[in-house]
Formats: C-alpha cells, sequence, structure tokens
C-alpha cells in the first residue's frame, strides 16, 4: 500500500470515527505520560504488468506496526517533553527491491524523537521525522496509491528526504486555523549537506490549503557533483457535504543538471453513506525540461480508484491501480494493480 501513516487509510477511518463517536484511542500506561498505539493492516495484492514477458504476480503487504508516544507535564517546570518510539512495519517479506525493507519491524524505524512542548507557541523536536513540506506531499496528495508518480518518482536525477535521521523540526501551534512546520536535516555527516524545508497550511469553514518549499545544497562527492535539488509544492481541499475534492502541484528542480519537472495530484472522495466512502484519484508528471541531453525524460500517469467500508477504528477496501510509468507501457513499473485489503488501528 503506502509508507507512511498518513497516506494509509487511517485518515478516512478518523474521519468516520470523529462523525460517529467511536474511535479507539491510545492505550494509556501511565496517563499521557506513556501511550501506546499502533495499526494492524495487511493487503493481498494481484499486479497485472503491462510488459510483454512480464509475469503476474500476487502477494500480501503487511503495514502493521506499533509505537509509543507520550507527553509529560511537570509541576516546577515547563515546556512539556514530548516524546515517541514508533517501528517499522512487520512486513515479512525480504524484498530487496523494497526501499523501506530495512525499517521492517525495527523499533524506532519510523518516527521517533524527543523535544519540547510550549504551550501556545509549538513543539521542537529532534530525532527521526518527516521533512516539514513531505508531510503535505504524502497526505492527502498521494491517497489512494498515487505515490509512485506524484511522490517518489522523477526523470530528473533529484533525490528528495522525505522521512529521515538528523532531523530538528519546529511545529508551531494553531493560529486562528494557521500553522507552519519548518525542519532542518541531512547534515548527519557535512553540514555542507545541509535541507531545510517549511510548509505552512490554512483551513476555512470548507476548504484547506497548503504549500511549502525544500532545497537541498549542493556538494562536491570526489569529482561528481551532488545536490542543488528542490521542489516547491502548493495544494488544497475543499469539502461539500459528504464530497471532498483535492489537487496538488509540485515543482521539482535539479540545479545540478539543469533539469525540472512538474507533477499535478487530483483526488475526489464521496461517502456514499455512513460507511461506504468511493474515491478516485489521477496523478501525472510531465516530461522532464532536460537541460543536459538524456534519455527516458517521458513522464509518468497513473489512475487509482477505491471502495472503502468504514467501521469503528476499522476499515475494509478493494483498490484499482493502473500506472504507465516514463511514457512507456513496456516498463517494469507499468501496469494494473488490484488490491483488496483492511486496517484496524488503536
Amino acid at each position: 500500500m503506502d509508507k507512511t501513516f498518513k497516506r494509509s487509510l487511517l485518515g478516512a477511518a478518523v474521519a468516520m470515527a470523529a462523525v460517529s463517536g467511536s474511535a479507539n484511542a491510545a492505550i494509556e500506561l501511565a496517563g499521557e505520560a506513556v501511550q501506546i498505539y499502533g495499526q494492524a493492516a495487511a493487503s493481498y495484492q494481484v499486479w497485472d504488468p503491462a510488459g510483454n514477458g512480464s509475469q503476474q504476480s500476487a502477494g500480501v503487504e503487511v503495514e502493521s506496526r506499533i509505537g509509543f508516544r507520550g507527553v509529560v507535564e511537570f509541576d516546577n517546570f515547563a515546556p512539556n517533553f514530548v516524546w515517541q518510539i514508533e517501528s517499522g512495519n512487520a512486513n515479512n517479506r525480504d524484498s530487496g527491491t523494497d526501499p523501506w525493507n530495512k525499517y521492517h519491524g525495527i523499533l524506532g524505524g519510523r518516527d521517533t524523537y524527543v523535544g519540547f512542548q510550549f504551550e501556545d507557541t509549538g513543539t521542537i523536536t529532534f530525532g527521526r521525522r518527516t521533512i516539514a513540506v513531505y508531510d503535505y506531499v504524502d497526505w492527502p496528495h498521494t491517497n489512494p496509491g498515487l505515490g509512485n508518480v506524484f511522490d517518489w518518482n522523477n526523470n530528473i536525477g533529484a533525490d528528495y528526504e522525505t522521512r529521515a535521521d538528523n532531523v530538528l523540526r519546529f511545529d508551531s501551534a494553531n493560529f486562528g486555523g494557521f500553522n507552519f512546520q519548518a525542519t532542518l536535516s541531512g547534515m548527519g555527516s557535512d553540514t555542507d549537506h545541509a535541507i531545510m524545508s517549511v510548509a505552512g497550511s490554512y483551513t476555512g469553514s470548507n476548504f484547506s490549503i497548503h504549500g511549502g518549499h525544500y532545497t537541498q545544497d549542493g556538494w562536491m562527492e570526489g569529482t561528481e557533483k551532488k545536490g542543488d535539488v528542490s521542489y516547491s509544492l502548493i495544494g488544497g481541499s475543499v469539502w461539500f457535504g459528504k464530497a471532498t475534492i483535492t489537487a496538488g502541484y509540485k515543482m521539482m528542480e535539479n540545479d545540478a543538471t539543469n533539469d525540472s519537472q512538474d507533477v499535478l495530484s487530483v483526488t475526489a472522495g464521496y461517502w456514499l453513506n455512513d460507511q461506504w466512502l468511493a474515491k478516485v484519484g489521477y496523478s501525472a508528471a510531465g516530461d522532464a525540461d532536460v537541460g543536459t541531453a538524456a534519455a527516458g525524460k517521458e513522464g509518468s500517469t497513473a489512475m487509482t480508484a477505491r471502495l472503502l467500508y468504514s467501521l469503528p477504528s476499522m476499515v475494509i477496501y478493494f483498490d484499482a491501480r493502473n500506472y504507465e510509468m516514463y511514457g512507456n507501457k513496456e516498463d517494469g513499473g507499468s501496469g494494473t494493480r488490484f488490491m483488496l485489503g483492511t486496517e484496524y488501528y488503536w
């Protein structure tokens, strides 16, 4: 399915639970100071590749994980102390092609940090975190199943951090519907590798808008220049009763090679009744604007559909996802994926 908590079906489950008032809370072991939370999730997937000679396959992706977190208040000390330790997915596959495989099942493999919460101002944390603007790339613009195109795909040779170690992060409080985030990262081995990201959002009565920017300084690795990559994001959602429409636009650049590429994501969801949700998604990456001669710069597209049934703290869903990668139906990433899955969280 997808690789972060927000990108899972949790968003739909939380929204429905808020309406029904039946959401399961995290388990408190020592009040709010020590809590346990997590999800039990898996999907059965059938992959039908478009390329000649490619084999159809069927398998299970497990996204079950568990976490511990807390907010500690002191009588004679402010701010509050905040902490979190979260495991990676308990996926039992030995998949050498899965970039997240090294974090599967490892305690601390996902968001794991400590920090301080300042009342009416915000929270500063440091540890393993997501990059500020990436949270908006991840949710709502890659659900359902658009990450292959909108998230980690680009033809310009840029490598962007998503969730990373060595992150210093600030999350503001909510100021009348507005909030912002900022991160500094990438300097674990050399401060010349600094990655800076800022983002923010504003939520009104029936809409939300957001945007942000990511920039990574260039550096030399031997005789090869790395870095000098950036992207900007603008997007938002509007809802009309049971219907929600979301759109996002990401503009990526690699100054080292003078390449750029833009990508669009559009989704629409509609609650058929109190339990059934229908949702469709479309994402398209344009052809790369190539500053230096290179092949394989054609864009990619993703078209997805989801039918979801919501229960208290649980969802059952069916997805159909079609991908055409790099303008080539024969590419190994092109084809159609059918999924049946379920997810329970606490």
